[in-house]
C-alpha cells in the first residue's frame, strides 16, 4: 500500500474485485492493484474540492466529493459510472459501488442508482 506522508493517515478504505481504494484525510483518494478498466485511476477534483467517501466495486470506483456530487472511474460497460446530477437543491450524503451498479443516497433520503439492473 501507498504509504501517506507529512502526518496524513488513512480514514476510509474499500476493497473491490482486484483493487481497492483508500481516502485519505486530506481528502485526496488513492488506488492500487488492478487497473485494467482504469478503476484505479482516481480523477483529481477541482481546487477547493475533496472526496469524503470511497467505495470500490468489482472493475469500477465511486467517490463522494465534499460539494455533494460523485465522481466515477473505471468499466462504464453498464453505465455504472454515468452518475446522474443531482437535482438543484440535492446533494449526495453516500455511495456505493456494486459489482456492475452504482447507488447513491441523496440528502432527502432517496436514493438514485445507475448500471447493471438499475
Amino acid at each position: 500500500l501507498p504509504e501517506p506522508e507529512g502526518g496524513v493517515v488513512y480514514s476510509q478504505v474499500s476493497a473491490g474485485g482486484g483493487h481497492l481504494v483508500l481516502l485519505r484525510s486530506d481528502g485526496r483518494a488513492v488506488a492500487c492493484g488492478c487497473n485494467g478498466h482504469g478503476q484505479s485511476t482516481i480523477p483529481d477534483p477541482e481546487d477547493g474540492v475533496f472526496y469524503s467517501q470511497v467505495s470500490a466495486g468489482r472493475i469500477h470506483t465511486v467517490l463522494l466529493r465534499s460539494d455533494g456530487r460523485a465522481a466515477a472511474c473505471g468499466s462504464n460497460v453498464r453505465d455504472q459510472c454515468n452518475i446522474p446530477d443531482a437535482d438543484d437543491g440535492m446533494a449526495y450524503v453516500q455511495v456505493s459501488a456494486g459489482a456492475s451498479h452504482t447507488v447513491l443516497l441523496r440528502c432527502d433520503g432517496r436514493a438514485v442508482a445507475c448500471g447493471g439492473n438499475a
